[in-house]
């Protein structure tokens, strides 16, 4: 705890010290509120709610912060009590706190992370923290600077983390120095001081909601713990396990699976890039970059093409791994996939759990070499269409990724306020499963009642393999986020 709190102050005093006082002065510009408020409704954890709420960017100059107030009412017309019942749940009305805006010399965001990456993605590429929004909330930030020939970058997913059993957050890094002119070297590190901080814990007894009978009461861990909850004696509890009836794995049994766990992955990375033509209308820079995962295998991607010409972005790459190698490990799904718990069943009937994480598949990786590309349009501000492709063979596996996604700006069709679509899918053989536990897909509709008001229809997928079967098959492996409201933006 004390090295990782060490580390964070190291980072965040190594950016600040880059700037004076004039740097950070906030300028007359002025700029207006903006945000919408929301009424509807909205399905969580399989329950459904009335959901009230407002979201907002206040900006004071180049200061600015966005607060998110959401209520959650039951059938009974009460507030949902876990999202007030602990102090962190007032510090989530705050969205974000910002300074200025990315791609500004300097540039910080304390809160929601929609899309992160360090420098050409090869260690952190779009990382989001907002992947469970609004089951759970994450406060994490990200950080640039400029200054002379120096520049960096610093992402953290999540401060809340520090305070867990087992601390720990995903940290990452990137340092740039102009060696010669504008030939740019950068150095990029990553770290999750604790993978299995991904195993999301509602009612503190040490077992993650995927293993624990009722993830939102404490006394019952698993199943004979329910029926003591419902008066039956010791007596009746044996004979139903001697039975058969209910699984015989006591409270202490099945906490010890799990409390305590800690797992670190880490990854060291390097880039060197060259601007070749830099104008309004053309920017074309090439690149090389390399990484090591700790423990792990390597890989780099020579040479690399980003190109900007108008409305349209182009990146390709040529890649290449050693084997036990993912590129862009930290990316959009990481938080589905950082760690997870998979059900298994003993040949005398005895349900257990066992949590596993992301780094675990890298002992099947092979050495791979392929490609990367990808395409970003701007048609006249009425569509915005992004498209990234992997696909990588080795000897007797391949590796494909696809992301996908189009808005349509609101003045393209009539009544229609709002429609974005998208799905991604990373790290699969082959996409003959359009579902899987990588995969996130949905789309957001948006129907314009009058000026500045919409009714809006929201809906997200993600997939769990609770079994570990290798398939996404019935409802509870499939898990939906739907919302229904109307907001009013201001």
């Amino acid at each position: 705890m004390k090295k990782l709190v060490t580390m964070l102050l190291i980072a965040s005093a190594a950016l600040f010290a880059q700037f004076d006082d004039a740097t950070l002065t906030a300028t007359a510009e002025s700029e207006n509120v903006t945000g919408s408020a929301v009424a509807g409704a909205v399905t969580i954890d399989g329950k459904n709610y009335q959901q009230i709420g407002i979201r907002a960017d206040i900006p004071i100059g180049k200061f600015g912060f966005g607060v998110d107030v959401q209520l959650l009412l039951d059938e009974e017309g009460s507030i949902r009590k876990e999202d007030w019942d602990e102090a962190e749940d007032y510090f989530n009305l705050i969205y974000y706190l910002r300074w200025a805006h990315k791609g500004d010399p300097f540039y910080v965001k304390v809160g929601g992370l929609d899309y992160s990456s360090l420098g050409y993605g090869i260690v952190v590429d779009g990382y989001s923290n907002m992947i469970e929004y609004p089951t759970y909330k994450r406060i994490g930030m990200e950080m640039s600077f400029e200054a002379g020939d120096f520049g960096g970058e610093i992402l953290v997913n999540n401060y809340k983390e520090l305070f867990e059993d087992e601390a720990g957050l995903l940290l990452g890094t990137r340092m740039t120095y102009k060696v010669a002119g504008d030939l740019t070297i950068g150095a990029s590190f990553a770290s999750d001081f604790n993978e299995y901080n991904g195993l999301r814990d509602s009612d503190d007894d040490g077992v993650p909601d995927e293993a624990d009978y009722d993830a939102y009461d404490d006394d019952i861990v698993v199943e004979r713990d329910y029926w003591v909850s419902q008066g039956a004696s010791s007596s009746t509890i044996e004979a139903m396990i001697n039975d058969g009836l209910i699984d015989p794995t006591d409270a202490e049994n099945m906490q010890s699976q799990f409390k305590g766990k800690t797992s670190k992955s880490t990854i060291f990375g390097i880039d060197l890039s060259y601007p070749l033509v830099t104008s309004d209308f053309l920017n074309l820079d090439v690149y090389a970059q390399a990484a090591k995962i700790a423990n792990y295998g390597w890989g780099f991607s020579a040479p690399g093409v980003l190109m900007n010409v108008g409305p349209l972005r182009i990146n390709a790459e040529y890649r290449h791994t050693g084997g036990e190698f993912i590129f862009g490990y930290y990316n959009s799904t990481y938080e589905l996939e950082r760690a997870s718990v998979i059900a298994a069943t003993d040949e005398n009937g005895n349900l257990s759990y066992k949590a596993h994480t992301r780094k675990e598949i890298l002992k099947d990786m092979e050495s791979l070499d392929g490609y990367f590309a990808g395409l970003g349009l701007n048609i006249f501000d009425y569509v915005d269409l992004q498209v990234n492709y992997q696909d990588l063979k080795g000897d007797s596996t391949d590796v494909k990724s696809l992301y996908g996604e189009l808005v349509l700006n609101q003045e393209l069709i009539p009544k229609i306020s709002m429609a974005k679509g998208y799905y991604y899918q990373n790290n699969v053989e082959d996409f003959d499963k359009w579902k899987t536990p990588s995969t996130v897909l949905g789309y957001i509709v948006g129907f314009g009642l009058n000026e500045g008001a919409s009714l809006n229809f929201n809906y997200r997928y993600t997939f769990e393999d609770k079994n570990g079967d290798g398939e996404i098959k019935g409802d509870n492996e499939t898990i939906k986020s739907i919302g229904i409201g109307t907001s009013i933006i201001f």
